[in-house]
């Protein structure tokens, strides 16, 4: 049977105001909430094991680039003495790129439905013709699997399960496909336990079937189960495979190269948790350094220029790879920062594509930075959904860390200013002390390591928060007088800590805005807002003469509203020159 090829429109320029969120466990991770103070805290550990330099690349064998593509002609058929994918297949090879997966459930199907369609998109060849563009035979993974954090249940029930789902409904489709992948790291926070099981290569014989069923423990059962086990002295039972239906992973390492065509080699980077290794700098830089007249197609785990500038990260990665941006055309394709992005620099063309179904990141509003030659959203949708931060904050949708924070400040210095209530009319709640911890805090999350010009606004948005009691006291006070009534200090005390409490949270949020409308710090604000908007992901065809690679951005604007249908986000080619290297 042969499946309908979807002709996407345009992506509408229209500011969309609402969105559709999902009703299923697991729904999205709150990001002040408890689930991803769990993520957090896994984070920690998982730095705190990297300063040990326990790295779990240590026991990795990088595959030999042939050996891998020998493995991926097995399963796709071709000639297997061929150098290069293209040369093997003798036609174009159409590919997959999907990244930042597995929040919500239900968002995570409606993006596997995108995923795996058909489309008829704009011919790059022939201007107003279209072509068919099937489903990858190669889908690539850019890191980030499933969050908080990527364990194997996380990525079971929010990526796999849903995926397979979706996968099941489709007429029968006998092309064999690869799986690949790269971790980022919310799949490190695991140790790449979760990872390995997904994207490791299995032996011969080792098979699971695909599950298609729910699996959606509360998190107090997975403690609960946790601290059993660990009475016990046993472990968690957890599946031995992470089986994608139709895809076969064939990696044996967290990073690999592979021949694609005889003028491109993919290079895919793990430089989690910190920087590539010393095994994979070695590996990788005699890689790109075996055939300098190649470009290079680069997976990175995270972007070299997020938010329109320098990633000290990204551009420390490339420096230690050896990759010269001058001196061959490259083409870096990432994940991690969650919207669609194409610069074009030079020799480069960068795609950052993370919208797989975690929470959204905003464009850069703030001015400056480098150009992007397509961004999705825009600066002028983003604006818009960022004025509902702070309401968001302060309903505790967000989470509920926030309030518990200002309620632990607030509350030793309300209850002992409420001895004083009855002669002064007013609570003191100890402001120089509050303010002095929250500007340590609000600085931390606006960045001060990076950019020491944050501290003014760090200092403004705690004392107003320090001082919310006090006017609230005063508040309070007056409309007891005016009403000609007596309240207690104890009543006086309570109203005035749930007063603060909600006013701290609203003015949070209003200063996580305020730090990327400023271009302090991109990314918390949206956090919080934990929009489910904008899902994308990117489809690639390998030239069959192996000298280039067009690719697509498709992308669902509300995933979960009443009849959404795919959009075409961006269209693109890379051209490398030919014998692009410079000596």
């Amino acid at each position: 049977m042969t499946s309908v090829a979807y002709r996407p429109a345009p992506a509408p320029t229209t500011l969309h105001t609402r969105f559709t969120r999902g009703r299923e466990r697991p729904r999205g991770v709150v990001w002040f909430g408890f689930r991803s103070f769990w993520g957090h805290w896994r984070h920690f550990l998982a730095a705190a094991i990297a300063t040990e330099d326990v790295d779990s690349r240590d026991w990795m064998t990088p595959d030999v680039p042939s050996e891998l593509l020998a493995r991926v002609i097995e399963r796709l058929g071709g000639d297997p003495t061929a150098p290069t994918l293209t040369e093997a297949l003798g036609r174009e090879v159409f590919i997959d790129f999907i990244a930042d997966t597995g929040d919500d459930v239900a968002v995570s199907r409606a993006v596997a439905r995108l995923l795996f369609a058909e489309y008829e998109l704009p011919d790059p060849d022939r201007p107003g013709a279209f072509l068919r563009v099937p489903r990858g035979e190669i889908l690539i993974f850019g890191g980030d699997t499933a969050y908080p954090v990527a364990t194997a249940q996380e990525i079971a029930s929010r990526v796999v399960v849903p995926f397979n789902q979706v996968l099941e409904t489709l007429p029968p489709d006998p092309t064999p496909r690869v799986l690949l992948g790269i971790p980022g790291n919310h799949d490190w926070y695991d140790g790449l336990d979760g990872f390995a099981r997904m994207f490791r290569r299995r032996p011969p014989g080792d098979d699971e079937p695909a599950s298609t069923a729910k699996f959606t423990p509360l998190m107090l059962q997975q403690y609960a189960e946790w601290a059993r086990e660990f009475v016990r002295g046993g472990k968690i039972e957890k599946p031995r495979a992470l089986v994608l239906r139709d895809y076969a992973p064939v990696q044996n390492a967290s990073y690999f190269a592979l021949p694609l065509t005889p003028f491109v080699d993919l290079l895919a980077v793990d430089r989690q948790l910190r920087t590539p290794d010393a095994r994979q700098r070695r590996f990788l830089i005699e890689a790109y350094e075996e055939h300098p007249e190649r470009a290079t197609f680069a997976l990175l785990p995270d972007p070299v220029y997020p938010f329109g500038g320098p990633s000290s990260t990204g551009t420390a990665m490339l420096e230690s790879l050896h990759f010269d941006l001058g001196a061959r055309d490259h083409f870096v394709l990432t994940g991690d920062v969650h919207h669609y992005a194409r610069i074009e620099r030079d020799r480069l063309l960068h795609v950052i594509a993370g919208g797989g179904g975690a929470f959204l990141h905003p464009t850069r509003i703030a001015a400056g930075g480098l150009r992007s030659e397509r961004a999705w959203p825009g600066a002028a949708q983003s604006k818009r959904m960022l004025r509902f931060v702070p309401l968001k904050v302060v309903m505790g949708r967000s989470g509920l860390l926030p309030h518990l924070l200002l309620l632990a400040l607030f509350l030793p210095a309300v209850c002992f200013g409420a001895r004083f209530w009855q002669q002064r009319g007013v609570i003191m709640s100890a402001p120089f002390a509050t303010t002095l911890v929250l500007t340590i805090i609000l600085a931390l999350i606006g960045g001060v390591r990076r950019r020491k010009s944050v501290l003014p606004l760090a200092f403004g948005a705690a004392l107003a928060i320090a001082l919310t009691p006090i006017g609230f006291s005063l508040v309070i006070h007056g409309a007891v007088d005016e009403c000609g009534l007596v309240a207690s200090p104890a009543a006086a005390a309570a109203l005035t800590l749930a007063a603060a409490v909600l006013a701290g949270a609203w003015v949070f949020g209003a200063y996580l805005s305020l730090l990327t409308r400023a271009g302090f710090e991109h990314t918390q604000a949206f956090t919080a807002l934990d929009h489910p908007g904008f899902k994308h992901f990117v489809r690639l065809r390998v030239r069959a003469d192996g000298r280039g690679i067009d690719g697509w951005c498709l992308g669902l604007v509300d995933p979960l509203g009443p009849a959404q249908k795919p959009v075409l986000v961006d269209a693109f080619t890379w051209r490398p020159a030919p014998g692009t290297s410079v000596p």
